[in-house]
């Protein structure tokens, strides 16, 4: 099967661990001939959007990417919204695909598929990446971007659509109340982890070398928490409050392990702060060597908002801690988490203590259920294969 994946509702950004980066991948080892039509959008370094040049490329996956410039006769200050470009058309009659795959849909160019699936009688699903927390919080986002521009080109191409995937409950629920697609129409396609990657690889080896690599005993316990860290993941929080524990004496043979890029704001934060020598800075991990960094722990911790990573950590076999937000119920396998309604100090100094220092036994149960569990919920063999089916 010839599967177009277009990333043309934001960015895309090359060989990190998102959604648009795996299916492609995993849809092409599974022997199908994929490309990806992409936006200029990406990052310009580990934490910054920016915008490259027009372009067609082999990316590391073996895949031709298209990065397609915005079309010329919207005014600059409002291409990024509306989302409109050249020579989609083009790249859509030159590969001549039998699925096209959306991941989202809020770009003009939506009624370009809706013409040519029409014209070549080829299904188109989409995925679906916005909710209430990420997008719509002005009123204008929410009327006049979301209420009324999207869901007009949404409506206008919805009959073409067979199917829509939100990556999370509440991004179904964006999707209804917003666009006003029908539930019956949606399935859940969550994110997951790269499990042909990792298989056939000695877990307890990785594990044990990525520990002795940052001086921690194999019997000490290991908290991992990290992604794209901002000010809404509240990572810096808890660094902040396991240092000063730490420091105290309160959590000997305890290790917080923290991976992710700090954008600016983070960054003043942590620099402020007197880390404990059992706080392991990481610095950005690649998307294909993340996986060695939740083998090497013992339970996550998330106590901010979501990311492409919490799936991850449970599919890994952690045991976690995140924060609770509406329309994340999926994340919940039976047992394998905890969920915290706000990051204040006192909270996060009573989990450390409390569940971490104190309580083991059911850390241990935690991990033994996301590992029983996650490897197969959060399958991307599995997701892919359901987005195409």
């Amino acid at each position: 099967m010839r599967i177009a994946h277009l990333c043309l509702a934001a960015f895309y950004i090359d060989n990190f661990g998102y959604q648009e980066n795996i299916l492609p991948r995993v849809h092409k080892r599974m022997g199908h001939d994929v490309e990806i039509i992409a936006s200029t959008e990406t990052y310009v370094d580990q934490t910054k959007l920016g915008y490259v040049q027009p372009s067609s490329y082999m990316n590391c996956d073996g895949i031709w990417v298209h990065r397609l410039p915005y079309a010329s006769w919207v005014p600059k200050p409002i291409r990024s919204k509306v989302r409109a470009y050249q020579g989609l058309w083009e790249k859509l009659t030159e590969f001549a695909p039998d699925l096209i795959f959306l991941h989202d849909i809020q770009f003009w160019d939506i009624l370009t598929v809706r013409k040519y699936a029409l014209q070549h009688k080829v299904p188109v699903r989409a995925d679906g990446h916005t909710d209430f927390i990420n997008s719509a919080k002005g009123l204008i986002s929410k009327y006049v971007l979301h209420g009324m521009f999207y869901r007009s080109l949404i409506k206008t191409a919805d009959p073409v659509i067979d199917k829509y995937f939100p990556t999370l409950p509440a991004r179904g629920d964006f999707m209804n109340v917003m666009y006003g697609i029908a539930p019956h129409k949606m399935e859940l396609l969550p994110f997951g982890f790269d499990d042909g990657a990792v298989s056939g690889l000695d877990r307890q080896a990785i594990r044990s070398e990525l520990r002795k690599k940052h001086g921690i005993p194999d019997n000490d316990t290991v908290i991992v928490t990290g992604g794209k860290l901002d000010m809404r993941k509240n990572i810096h929080v808890l660094v902040e409050r396991f240092s000063q524990l730490h420091q105290a004496g309160k959590l000997d043979g305890m290790h917080l392990v923290v991976f992710g890029k700090a954008d600016p704001l983070v960054k003043r934060e942590l620099d402020c702060i007197r880390l404990s020598k059992n706080v392991h800075m990481l610095g950005w991990v690649s998307a294909d060597e993340l996986f060695r960094v939740f083998w090497c722990g013992d339970l996550g911790f998330f106590p901010g908002t979501h990311s492409v990573v919490w799936e991850e950590a449970i599919a890994h076999g952690l045991g976690a801690v995140f924060h609770r937000w509406e329309g994340m119920q999926h994340l919940d396998l039976g047992g394998n988490a905890i969920f915290i309604d706000d990051a204040e100090p006192a909270t996060l100094d009573q989990l450390l203590l409390d569940l971490v220092r104190d309580n083991k036994a059911l850390v241990s149960q935690l991990g033994h259920i996301a590992s029983t569990v996650g490897p197969e919920i959060f399958s991307f063999q599995e997701i892919a294969e359901k987005a195409i089916k």
